[in-house]
């Protein structure tokens, strides 16, 4: 007899078991057609399942090693990640039975066809089902040093979280890592070139979502209860565009209102986005300027472009040039110093967006943050050189490490005194408090445990004339 599955479960380990063993992201294989045909109580366990092992993975680890009493490293990856399920379950989502997840766990091995480990996961599942009664932080051994209780605490690298603990301290660190562990909240930016806001606004409303006006970023809302699908007709018609609160800021940092307000008869204002796909940014830039406005947006990839220009053209907005390119080579550009606004949005760590993308912590290293450094450095380099004199450069990257925020900007700054940061000013023009965003060197940031949003570093740049 085959060993029964919910459609859920099963999905649920085949999309760990691909980013495992492929490095494949949970966010591409989520929102893959293969699972569409699951009904919307599967879709959502699904999702839970998945994110939610991989968020605690670190604490689900340690706790396999305990009521296994053997290494992770012996077993089969199909019984880690069955145990990982099973715990998950156990541990964090008190609406499914205690004999569901352990059946289906165990199940999950005999259809590897590892059925001589079924009993072990049996087992192991059942020492975890009587271990609920205690705390993990009471499951930690006493001469655990701190930073290896902190995380297993909170799931995340002991590598990571010494970084975050010298910059900012324990308490810091701690919440920090918490926040990265919490179910993102969802921030919608109205557009522009559709209805009225208001109309779209009573639209939420008589569909029972509930949204409150953005405390960092103008002219964006946040859900507070209700749900908006990727097929209701605000989303599917353009009218609003589901787009986190730090990324919409730093798109509006990007755009200095006065110029885009008092654009110059002789020539249109031009921007650049040098990293654009797969859009966000780019198009929030388009529509804050004049249709006459030359957006160029670059990128590396072009089948990313195309999907940009397809949710360009599903906003309305029809000023957006792209164009497929290496940045770290010579520009296509008949002159350097040509754009009025350059956005360097670098490909980066990610670190800063744990929430929705938790396997980003599981595979990141300081290796491979000191290459993404010397990539950044490359790319900022080559930004400058395309502001003109009066025009502004703003660089992002959604990490918390400074080698990929602060230490940047100060390296390009040092080769060209001309850049002065402005990033205080444009802040303040948007009405927010500067001073709980700055740092203490260069730029500002975001952080998920204080503003809700993914964990963005930002920074505007004038270039002198």
């Amino acid at each position: 007899m085959r060993a029964q599955i919910t459609p859920a479960r099963q999905a649920a380990f085949e999309v760990l078991l691909r980013i495992e063993t492929e490095s494949a992201y949970a966010s591409n294989l989520l929102a893959s057609d293969r699972y569409s045909h699951l009904q919307r109580d599967d879709r959502a366990l699904l999702q839970e399942l998945v994110l939610g092992v991989l968020r605690w993975q670190g604490q689900l680890d340690f706790l396999i090693e305990l009521y296994s009493r053997r290494k992770l490293s012996s077993l089969d990856t199909a019984v880690v990640l069955a145990l990982r399920l099973g715990i998950y379950q156990l541990r964090f989502l008190e609406r499914i039975p205690a004999h569901a997840a352990i059946n289906e766990s165990v199940n999950l091995v005999r259809r590897r066809k590892l059925v001589s480990a079924a009993p072990f996961v049996n087992a192991v599942l059942r020492n975890a089902q009587r271990g609920l009664s205690k705390s993990v932080v009471e499951l930690i051994p006493e001469t655990t040093d701190a930073v290896q209780r902190l995380s297993v605490e909170t799931s995340h690298p002991a590598w990571l979280l010494e970084r975050w603990i010298a910059r900012y301290g324990e308490l810091e660190a701690r919440a920090l890592a918490l926040s990265a562990n919490e179910t993102p909240r969802v921030a919608l930016r109205f557009n522009a070139k559709q209805p009225a806001e208001e109309a779209t606004r009573a639209w939420l409303a008589l569909h029972g979502v509930t949204v409150r006006d953005s405390t960092i970023v103008p002219d964006a809302v946040v859900i507070e209860s209700g749900h908006l699908a990727p097929d209701s007709e605000p989303v599917r018609k353009g009218w609003v565009y589901q787009q986190d609160e730090s990324s919409q800021l730093v798109a509006r940092l990007a755009v200095d209102s006065r110029l885009a307000s008092s654009e110059r008869a002789s020539s249109p204002i031009s921007a650049l986005d040098l990293c654009a796909a797969p859009g966000s940014k780019t198009t929030l830039i388009a529509s804050l300027l004049p249709d006459r406005a030359l957006v160029i947006a670059a990128d590396l990839h072009d089948h990313r472009l195309r999907t940009m220009m397809t949710l360009a053209r599903r906003l309305g907005i029809e000023h957006i040039r792209p164009i497929q390119l290496d940045a770290t080579r010579p520009l296509p550009f008949a002159e350097p110093g040509r754009f009025d606004l350059v956005l360097l949005d670098a490909p980066c760590s990610g670190l800063g967006t744990l929430q929705r993308h938790p396997e980003i912590k599981w595979r990141s290293t300081l290796e491979k943050i000191v290459e993404l450094a010397a990539l950044q450095r490359e790319l900022i380099d080559a930004a400058a050189r395309q502001v003109r004199a009066g025009g502004l450069l703003t660089y992002s990257v959604c990490s918390t490490e400074p080698e990929e925020g602060e230490e940047i900007v100060a390296w390009l700054k040092t080769r060209n005194p001309q850049f002065r940061d402005v990033t205080r000013e444009r802040l303040l023009e948007l009405g927010n408090d500067a001073t709980e965003l700055l740092t203490s060197g260069n730029g500002a940031r975001s952080f998920t445990h204080r503003t809700g949003t993914e964990s963005f570093f930002f920074c505007v740049l004038w270039k002198r004339k």
